[in-house]
């Protein structure tokens, strides 16, 4: 179970895997390349170039996840029901080269395909040291859904992918519920003579 600050633990989570794939990749094309949570406008204003815009652009709710049922804490405590998150994440490769930007996408896909669950030691953060799992797919987002995020950034549509982190949980800051236990549990049966 993790607190408010999972989400940053997730970025820096994603940052950390791909600075361990790129950035310190002996390849000429990829080493020293900066992995920044920057937007890619940002980026480029910031003339990082090349680099990799690792965005969090998008963040919803698991609703498949929101009636589980709490969390047994103690004998007479029940823990409130975390907010399960899924992260959206917009990958772009920022190079003045085309087959720079190409090498650098390559290696992302590379490097994220080899990491499709993060947990134990690949986790960052507030996620250090737990035992919790996220999963990391490659969304198949359409050219007009890709356009929506790039309309959104006011900028021209760039080479990039969509990831989607699965599942983060964000603990509820509330107090527990207090909840005595079932003590005792009476089943009573009769049997049916017949049916009329």
């Amino acid at each position: 179970m993790s607190d408010f600050p999972v989400i940053s633990a997730v970025s820096e989570t994603l940052r950390a895997i791909l600075t361990a794939g790129i950035t310190d990749s002996t390849e000429n094309q990829l080493k020293n390349v900066p992995i920044e949570l920057y937007s890619p406008k940002e980026m480029l204003e910031a003339n990082t170039s090349p680099g990799v815009s690792v965005w969090l652009y998008r963040v919803s709710r698991m609703a498949d996840m929101l009636n589980e049922p709490p969390r047994r804490i103690s004998a007479t405590q029940l823990a409130r029901t975390p907010l399960p998150v899924l992260l959206y994440y917009l990958i772009t490769p920022i190079a003045a080269h085309p087959l720079t930007r190409h090498a650098l996408l390559g290696r992302v896909l590379q490097v994220m395909n080899d990491h499709a669950i993060l947990r134990g030691a690949d986790l960052h953060g507030i996620l250090r040291g737990t035992t919790e799992q996220l999963r990391v797919v490659l969304e198949t987002l359409s050219l007009e859904d890709l356009s929506l995020v790039w309309d959104a950034l006011t900028e021209p549509y760039q080479l990039s992918v969509s990831y989607m982190i699965q599942v983060a949980q964000i603990d509820s800051a509330e107090q527990p519920v207090q909840s005595s236990p079932v003590v005792q549990k009476i089943a009573k049966y009769t049997q049916i003579i017949s049916v009329s």
